[in-house]
C-alpha cells in the first residue's frame, strides 16, 4: 500500500478534511452575534430568558424594557419593583407570571425591620394576581402586646429586635387592625396569596411571597422556530434573533429585521 497517498497535498482525504473544516468554521463565524448573545442564562435555580435578562451576564437587547434582573451574592435572582428588591422564587413563562418575596425576608437569620416597604405598581407591564393584602406593623410596644393575647398571636420573629419592640402581621380586614396601629409606630401593606381552607399564619404568607403577572411581547412564535427573543431599544420593537440574522417575529417568517 502506498502510504504517501495520505500525505500528498491534493489527496482526497486532505481535501475532504479541509473542506469540512472550512465549512464548519464559516458556519460558526456566520452565526448572528445577537443570537449568540441572547443564549438563556441561569441564576441559582432560576432559568432566565426573555422578557427578562441578567444585567451582568446578558446584553440589554436580550430583554424587554423594565425586566432587568440581577444575580446577588447568594446566587439568587433579584427583581427591582417600586424601588424594593424582591427574590424571584419561580418564573412561569407559560402563564406570564413570577412569584416574588421581599428580599428583606423573615426568619431567624433575617430582618423584617422597615426594609420591607409598601408596593406600588404604577406600570401597565405588571399586575398583582391577588387582591388580598397583609399589613406589617413595626416597632410595636412589647409590653402592650404582652397584655393583649389576641394581638400577641400575630407577632412575627425578626432578628435584630430588642425586647422593647416587636413586629406584628395581619390581613387588611383583621378586626385587630385598629388595635395594632395604636400600639405600633408604623405599618406597611404587602400583597399576599390566601388559599381557601388554608391554615397558615400571615407571617408565613408574607414570607412565601406573591404572584405578579407581566405583559410583554409574546415570545412563543420566535422560540418555537428556534430563535431567541429580544428587543430593539432604538425602534422600540420586538425582534426575533435567529442564527442567520434578526427577523421580525419568527425564524420561519421570511421577514428580516434590519437594524439601522
Amino acid at each position: 500500500m502506498n502510504r504517501s497517498f495520505f500525505f500528498t497535498p491534493f489527496s482526497p482525504v486532505v481535501i475532504l478534511f479541509m473542506a469540512t473544516f472550512f465549512l464548519l468554521a464559516e458556519k460558526a463565524s456566520c452565526t448572528d452575534p445577537q443570537f449568540l448573545a441572547c443564549e438563556p442564562k441561569s441564576c441559582g435555580a432560576q432559568n432566565i430568558s426573555f422578557p427578562f435578562h441578567i444585567q451582568t451576564a446578558q446584553q440589554e437587547f436580550c430583554g424587554y424594557p423594565g425586566f432587568a434582573i440581577s444575580c446577588n451574592g447568594k446566587n439568587k435572582a433579584v427583581f427591582n419593583l417600586s424601588n424594593n428588591e424582591y427574590i424571584i422564587q419561580e418564573i412561569d413563562d407559560q402563564n406570564h407570571s413570577l412569584r416574588l418575596s421581599n428580599a428583606a425576608g423573615f426568619g431567624k437569620n433575617t430582618s423584617c425591620s422597615p426594609q420591607i416597604q409598601n408596593i406600588s405598581l404604577n406600570d401597565d407591564r405588571f399586575r398583582l394576581s391577588t387582591t388580598r393584602t397583609g399589613v406589617l406593623f413595626y416597632n410595636c410596644n412589647s409590653t402592650l402586646l404582652e397584655n393583649d393575647s389576641k394581638l400577641l398571636n400575630h407577632k412575627v420573629d425578626c432578628s435584630g429586635e430588642n425586647g422593647n419592640v416587636s413586629t406584628v402581621a395581619m390581613l387588611d380586614d383583621d378586626a385587630l387592625l385598629g388595635s395594632a396601629s395604636e400600639k405600633c409606630e408604623a405599618g406597611v401593606v404587602a400583597p399576599v396569596d390566601v388559599y381557601t381552607g388554608e391554615n397558615v399564619s400571615i407571617g408565613k404568607m408574607l414570607e412565601r411571597g406573591f404572584v405578579l403577572n407581566w405583559v410583554a411581547s409574546n415570545c412563543s412564535e420566535c422560540d418555537e422556530s428556534g430563535g431567541r427573543c429580544g428587543f430593539n431599544y432604538t425602534t422600540y420593537q420586538f425582534k426575533c434573533f435567529c442564527p442567520d440574522r434578526p427577523h421580525a417575529r419568527s425564524c420561519k417568517s421570511g421577514e428580516y429585521f434590519f437594524s439601522s
